[in-house]
C-alpha cells in the first residue's frame, strides 16, 4: 500500500542562486512562455504561440532540474500581466481541508477553489474573472450532501466569494455579468436543509435557470442531462457522492467548468476591448494523485474536442510520465530542448482520444559552464587564482551534470575555493540546511533523494530508502545489484525490495538511467558513494561491497557480460577497489594476446578494469604508473604500470590526467614493439585512447558521463 507524502521544503543557503540563471531563453522577451501567455514580462503583447488548439505543457526533469523554480518565476514574473493561478498538488492543506467536510469537498475540489479564488483577485487588465459555472457546480455538489442547515449555508457562502469578485470590474463587463451572478448569489441565501427530494430538484433547476446561458450550456452537456442543466447538476451531485471512478470523472467536469470560466473572461465583444494575453493555471507537484487528476481530466476533455484558452503548466519528474504509462501509441511524444531548439511547432495528431497527443514536454534545460562560472565568480566575490577557479569549476561542472540545484548548492561550499584533488573532497566542504552545517553532500542527499522520495514507494520502505541507494552505489547492471541485495549483510536494508523495484522506482523520480551503471546519474553516484565511503580514511563498508561482488562472480563460470565483456573482468573491476590491483594485473597477464588473437577483446577488457572509482584515501597511481610494485614476470610488471596509467586516464572525478595519457600511450607502444601478432590493435587502441583523453573525454563513454570533458 502506497502512503502519499507532503512535499518537503528544505532550507537555503546564505546566497542564493540568481532565478532567471538558465531560464533566459524560456522568459525572456519572444521565448517560449511570454509567447505562450501572450505578454511578457514587462507587459507588452506577445506574438501568440499556438491555438486555439493548446498542448498541456509538461516541464520534465529529475530531481534538482528547476521546475518549482521555474513555475514561481512564471508567477512572479507574469502574475500582474495576465492571470496566472499557481498551486502545489502535494500541498496537505488540500486534504485537510476537504476532510472537514468530506461529503461535498475532495482535495481535487480544494485544489480547483484555490485557484478560481487566485483568479478572483486578479487585478491587471480586464478585472477580475468570476466563476459561476464552477460556483454553480460546487453549490451542486454541496446542496447533494444533505447536509445540516447551518453547515449548508456555510459551505454555499464560502461560494459565494468567487461571484463578488475583490476587484470591480469594468462599467461593460459589470453590466454584462450583474444580472446572472447576482442572481446566481441570490440563489443560495434562502436554502433550506436538508435538501432532499423535491427540495433538492427545485434548487438545482433555479440554479440552472438563474445561471442563464453559462450555467445551461456547461452542465447540459454534462453525460445522461440530454441538454438539461438541472439534470446535469443533479447528476453531478450524485456522482460526487460516489466512490471511484464517478466521483473522479465529477471532479474532472468541475475542472473543465472552472476552465470554461477562465476562457469565457476571454471571449466575446467585451473581453476584446478589456482583456489581453492568455489566462494560465501552474500546476507544481503534477505527478502527485490530485495533479495527475487534473491534467487527466483536461487532456482527455481536449482530446475529444473540447477547447478553452487556458494555458496549463505542470512540473512532471520522470521523462515518460506515470499516468501515460499506459496508454497505446505508436508515436513519441511532443517534445521541446530549450537549450537546444527553438519552440517546436505543435500540431495535434488526427487520432482522437489519446491523451499523449495534447501534450508538450518541455524538458528542463541543463546549466552551461558559463552558468557555473558566473556563479563561481559571484560566489567568491573577488579575483581568485584563475587555476584555483578553474578546478573549483570543473569539479562543479562533473559533479553536479550541470543540474541547477546541484550547482547551487556545489557552488556554495565551494565558495572558499578549497585545493581539490579528487572532486570528491569537495563533498566534504559545508553547506546549511534548515539553519544547521552540514556537508554538502547531506544537504544534497536530503534535499534530491529524502525530500523527493519516489512516489509509489511503500511507506514501510521510506525510511530506509537512502540506506538502500547507498549501497546500491557501487552496482553496475541490474544483476550486480540483484547479486548484491542477495547478500545476507544487505538483505534486511532492502526490506524485501528488488534490485529491479529499486531500479524502476529511480526512473519514476526522474533519475536517468546508464547502460554502464545501477545508479544512472553521475553526480548522485558519487554522493552515495561518498556517503558509502565515509571519511578520507576509512571506507571499510566501501570495499566490503566491492569484496562481496568479488566473490560473487568469481564463484562463477567465465561467462559473456553486458558490461564487461566476462564476468571475471566484472569481478576483478571490484576486486581492483576492494583488494588491489594483483589478481587484476595477473588476469590481464594470462589473456595478453601475445600471437594476436583477440587482442581486441583484451583492450576491451583492459579498459573494463580500469573503470573501477577512486581507491579513495592515499592515492597510489601516480607513482605504480612509473614503477611496477607488483613482483611477478616483466609483462606482469609492465602490464601493472598500463592498468594504472589507463586507470588515471579513465578517473571522472578529476581533470583529464595528461601525465597519464603520455605514459599510457608509450606502454601501449613499447607493448607493441615487444608483440608484433598484436601490434595492430594495440597501436591503434593507444592512439585512440590518447585523442580521447587529450579532448577530455572519457577513454569509454556511457550515458552518465556523456557531459563529462565539455567544461572540465
Amino acid at each position: 500500500m502506497t502512503t502519499h507524502r507532503a512535499a518537503v521544503t528544505y532550507g537555503t543557503g546564505v546566497r542564493r542562486m540568481s532565478r532567471e540563471l538558465g531560464f533566459e531563453g524560456l522568459i525572456e522577451d519572444e521565448g517560449f512562455f511570454p509567447r505562450l501567455l501572450g505578454r511578457n514580462a514587462r507587459g507588452r503583447d506577445e506574438k501568440l504561440l499556438y491555438g486555439p488548439d493548446l498542448p498541456v505543457v509538461l516541464l520534465t526533469g529529475g530531481p534538482g532540474m528547476g521546475k518549482q523554480r521555474l513555475l514561481e518565476l512564471l508567477r512572479d514574473q507574469f502574475g500582474r500581466k495576465v492571470p496566472v493561478a499557481y498551486v502545489d498538488c502535494a500541498d496537505a492543506r488540500y486534504a485537510e481541508e476537504a476532510a472537514r467536510r468530506a461529503g461535498c469537498r475532495s482535495e481535487a475540489t480544494e485544489t480547483m477553489y484555490d485557484i478560481a479564488l487566485r483568479v478572483s483577485e486578479w487585478e491587471g487588465p480586464g478585472g477580475a474573472l468570476p466563476a459561476p459555472r464552477f460556483f454553480a457546480g460546487m453549490a451542486a455538489v454541496a446542496a447533494g450532501a444533505r447536509l445540516r442547515r447551518r453547515a449548508l449555508e456555510e459551505e454555499l457562502a464560502r461560494y459565494r466569494v468567487l461571484l463578488q469578485p475583490r476587484r470591480a470590474l469594468g462599467r461593460f463587463m459589470r453590466n454584462v455579468l450583474t444580472g446572472y451572478l447576482s442572481a446566481l448569489a441570490g440563489v443560495v441565501a434562502p436554502a433550506a436543509a436538508p435538501l432532499v427530494g423535491a427540495a433538492l430538484t427545485e434548487f438545482l433547476e433555479k440554479l440552472a435557470s438563474t445561471g442563464a446561458e453559462p450555467v445551461r450550456a456547461t452542465y447540459g452537456d454534462y453525460p445522461g442531462a440530454a441538454g438539461s442543466a438541472g439534470t446535469g447538476l443533479r447528476l453531478l451531485a450524485h456522482d460526487f457522492q460516489q466512490d471511484g471512478d464517478e466521483r473522479e470523472f465529477a471532479e474532472g467536469f468541475l475542472f473543465r467548468a472552472l476552465r470554461e470560466d477562465l476562457d469565457a473572461a476571454y471571449t466575446g465583444f467585451g473581453a476584446a476591448l478589456t482583456r489581453v494575453g492568455r489566462p494560465a493555471v501552474l500546476l507544481q507537484h503534477a505527478n502527485w494523485p490530485v495533479g495527475r487528476g487534473l491534467l487527466t481530466a483536461a487532456l482527455a476533455d481536449r482530446a475529444h474536442g473540447h477547447r478553452e484558452r487556458t494555458v496549463l503548466v505542470a512540473s512532471e519528474r520522470a521523462a515518460e510520465p506515470l499516468f501515460l504509462a499506459d496508454e497505446p501509441r505508436t508515436e513519441q511524444l511532443a517534445g521541446y530542448r530549450p537549450d537546444q531548439e527553438e519552440p517546436p511547432p505543435w500540431q495535434r495528431l488526427p487520432t482522437r482520444g489519446r491523451l499523449g497527443q495534447g501534450v508538450l514536454l518541455l524538458h528542463m534545460p541543463l546549466l552551461t559552464t558559463e552558468h557555473i562560472n558566473k556563479e563561481l565568480q559571484r560566489h567568491t566575490g573577488g579575483a581568485p587564482e584563475a587555476a584555483r577557479l578553474r578546478r573549483a569549476q570543473s569539479a562543479v561542472h562533473r559533479l553536479s551534470g550541470r543540474r541547477p540545484r546541484t550547482v547551487q548548492r556545489l557552488v556554495e561550499s565551494a565558495g572558499e575555493l578549497p585545493e581539490l584533488d579528487n572532486d570528491r573532497e569537495l563533498l566534504d566542504q559545508s553547506a546549511v540546511l534548515d539553519g544547521e552545517p552540514l556537508a554538502v553532500r547531506d544537504v544534497l542527499l536530503a534535499e534530491l533523494v529524502l525530500g523527493q522520495l519516489p512516489e509509489r514507494l511503500p511507506v514501510e520502505h521510506t525510511d530506509r530508502w537512502l540506506d538502500l541507494l547507498t549501497q546500491l552505489s557501487v552496482a553496475h547492471t541490474g544483476d550486480c545489484a540483484r547479486a548484491l541485495l542477495r547478500i545476507p549483510q544487505l538483505e534486511q536494508t532492502a526490506g524485501g525490495l528488488t534490485a529491479d523495484q529499486v531500479g524502476g522506482y529511480l526512473l519514476e523520480s526522474g533519475w536517468p538511467a546508464c547502460e554502464r551503471h545501477f545508479i544512472g546519474d553521475f553526480g548522485l553516484r558519487q554522493l552515495l558513494m561518498s556517503r558509502l565511503h565515509g571519511p578520507p580514511d576509512a571506507g571499510d563498508e566501501w570495499r566490503r561491497n566491492h569484496g562481496l561482488l568479488h566473490a560473487h562472480y568469481r564463484r562463477r563460470a567465465e561467462t559473456p557480460d553486458r558490461a564487461f565483456g566476462t564476468t571475471a573482468a566484472h569481478g576483478l573491476n571490484h576486486d581492483l577497489v576492494a583488494h588491489g590491483p594483483e589478481r587484476a594485473v595477473r588476469h590481464l597477464a594470462v589473456k595478453f594476446p601475445v600471437y594476436g588473437e583477440g587482442a581486441e577483446e583484451w583492450c576491451d577488457q583492459l579498459l573494463a578494469l580500469a573503470q573501477a572509482p577512486s581507491p579513495g584515501g592515499h592515492d597510489e597511481r601516480h607513482a605504480r604508473m612509473t614503477v611496477a610494485r607488483i613482483e611477478g614476470t616483466k609483462l606482469e610488471r609492465q602490464l601493472d604500470e598500463l592498468l594504472h596509467a589507463v586507470w588515471l586516464c579513465e578517473e571522472r572525478t578529476r581533470p583529464p590526467d595528461i601525465a597519464a595519457a603520455d605514459r599510457m600511450t608509450h606502454l601501449m607502444q613499447e607493448l607493441a614493439r615487444e608483440y608484433a601478432e598484436a601490434a595492430p590493435v594495440l597501436t591503434a587502441r593507444a592512439g585512440r585512447w590518447e585523442r580521447r583523453a587529450r579532448n577530455r573525454q572519457p577513454l569509454q563513454s556511457c550515458s552518465c558521463t556523456a557531459h563529462i570533458g565539455e567544461g572540465s
